[in-house]
């Protein structure tokens, strides 16, 4: 070893540089979290759901019809899994019912736990200080999709990995944990509760507990698996029945075609390549949809086939030859990352061969192998797994593969590098820059302005208009509920209520003339526009 490289592994052995390494991601993390946070249309649902559950109403979505507007009518949401909203509760609380500050609260708490927790595994597999700080360094900047595309599966995500940490914590006990069985119990209830796909997958850990436990013949790690496996299957099984009895089903799948459709398949995300250069990335030298891109991206998915193959191969020869017995803490990792990998795969082919594809927006068709941020967990595994790797090998001075996993290390740097110029771009530009949530918030502002000034003594608040989704969340942020047949505002005559009503009618500048007889009724006041956003009121009297 070179002296620099040397002086440079000694400094980042240090207790100090750990420290440093750790803030700057956290920082950065945060940093980028503020930026992309928008609820979109997954979320808004949830934080609606959770906002009627702390009013005592339960998992719901309430609102309103146009045949009695002063009653809320609450309908059960089983679209998701209860877990986020549940979650975000005690925050929504505690910042005073904001819901996007109690959720960019939850974001980084949870982003949080992600980093701290892929330092602590790397830790218990014996990895030295100088790589966990190369890895939070390089990962830190990493602009990881379940960030991007804010959703709850970051939550699940972390979740998980904790379970995974506390599974090799079990495993280097001799005796039987009933501290850390739990926690692995719990860990893996909660990631159910937040992500339907994370429900079958959960009960990997378990059952790899139970398998390795009856081949090394240790009650501990058998009984460990055998308790967290009945746990799972009695809470997990308990919440999907108490969908059932409340709504009808246990789960939701929005697209109701149903048959076989393989050629689903062509559009698989290629997670395993991905998980070092994006096709975002890739993207940015080569316009998405042409011609070069579309054989980029085929050349990727030929990759993450034959990778995903190979990784199977060789993990079922060592099955067949060795079983579970005397795995080490750092095979049983291995193990684990390819079965979860695995299970989650498994789930999506399933889903996208037997359910038709989604136009998720009009024009844009979707199905769930093409997802990337479902892939979060298996990015986040491939990353803690080079490292991992690299130092098994350079224990056995093993040039060839030591060199070819410092190859796989520098990969993740175009993706670090990426992180650490958007994260720039955001500190230089921080008070000029307006994120989606910020606009947002400005119209719900305007709206809650326009309900002050706006709204009688005696009367109760009811919002609609054009746009489902810009509605929602000024009915979200000002605390009232929403009349969903928006079209009915066209002949105010049919409107009835037991209560007076101040009706906040939204409506966008495209839309304008599909209201146009609204807008002309004699009753219908302007109260402003806002970002193409246009506010109108009406008083709405029992009849």
């Amino acid at each position: 070893m070179t002296p620099l490289l040397n002086r440079i592994k000694v400094i980042l052995s240090d207790k100090h540089t750990s420290i440093v390494i750790i803030a700057l991601a956290i920082v950065v993390r945060v940093i980028q979290l503020i930026f992309f946070y928008n609820i979109r249309v997954d979320g808004m649902y949830q934080v609606m759901a959770m906002q009627n559950f702390v009013d005592g109403h339960g998992i719901s979505i309430g609102k309103v019809l146009p045949t009695d507007l002063s009653t809320i009518v609450y309908e059960p949401l089983i679209n998701w899994p209860p877990g986020y909203s549940l979650l975000l509760s005690p925050f929504y609380i505690l910042f005073g019912h904001d819901y996007i500050a109690a959720g960019i609260a939850l974001d980084i708490l949870s982003a949080i736990i992600l980093i701290l927790t892929c330092r602590s595994i790397l830790k218990t597999l014996n990895t030295p200080a100088y790589l966990v700080n190369l890895f939070t360094l390089l990962t830190g900047f990493f602009i990881y999709y379940f960030y991007f595309i804010n959703s709850s599966d970051a939550i699940a995500i972390a979740f998980l990995l904790l379970a995974v940490h506390f599974t090799l914590l079990l495993l280097n006990k001799k005796a039987f944990s009933l501290k850390l069985t739990l926690g692995i119990s719990t860990c893996l209830f909660l990631c159910g509760l937040i992500k339907y796909l994370f429900i079958p997958v959960v009960f990997v850990i378990p059952l790899f507990l139970l398998f390795k436990g009856m081949a090394d013949k240790n009650r501990a790690i058998k009984a460990g698996g055998t308790l967290s496996f009945t746990i799972l299957l009695v809470l997990l099984g308990a919440v999907l029945a108490w969908q059932k009895i409340n709504s009808g089903s246990i789960g939701y799948i929005s697209e109701s075609t149903r048959g076989f459709f393989p050629e689903n398949l062509l559009e698989t995300y290629p997670a395993l390549p991905a998980s070092f250069i994006s096709p975002d990335t890739i993207s940015l030298a080569f316009p998405s949809g042409s011609e070069v891109m579309t054989i980029i991206f085929r050349i990727l998915q030929c990759l993450h086939v034959l990778l995903f193959l190979a990784v199977a191969v060789y993990i079922l020869k060592k099955i067949i030859n060795q079983g579970f017995k005397k795995l080490t803490a750092q095979d049983s990792f291995f193990y684990l990352s390819f079965f979860l990998s695995a299970g989650i795969t498994l789930v999506l082919i399933i889903l996208s061969m037997t359910v038709g594809k989604e136009e998720n927006i009009p024009g844009s068709w979707w199905t769930y192998v093409e997802e990337p941020r479902y892939y979060g967990l298996i990015h986040v595994l491939v990353h803690l797994g080079v490292f991992l790797l690299y130092q098994y090998y350079r224990a056995r001075d093993s040039k060839r593969l030591k060199y070819l996993l410092i190859i796989l290390i520098l990969l993740l740097l175009p993706e670090t590098f990426r992180g650490i110029l958007f994260t720039a771009r955001r500190v230089m530009n921080a008070e000029n820059e307006e994120y989606s949530w910020h606009a947002e918030k400005d119209v719900q502002l305007f709206a809650r302005s326009v309900i002050q000034k706006e709204k009688g003594e005696k009367e109760n608040v009811i919002v609609t208009g054009s746009s489902y989704y810009m509605y929602y969340r000024v009915g979200m942020y000002n605390h009232v509920p929403a009349l969903t047949d928006a079209a009915s505002v066209n002949d105010l005559t049919k409107l009835n209520t037991k209560k007076s009503i101040l009706l906040l009618v939204l409506l966008q500048e495209e839309d304008a003339k599909q209201y146009e007889s609204f807008r002309m009724n004699p009753e219908t006041q302007f109260a402003g526009e806002m970002q193409g956003v246009y506010f109108y009121t009406v008083h709405v009297k029992p009849r």
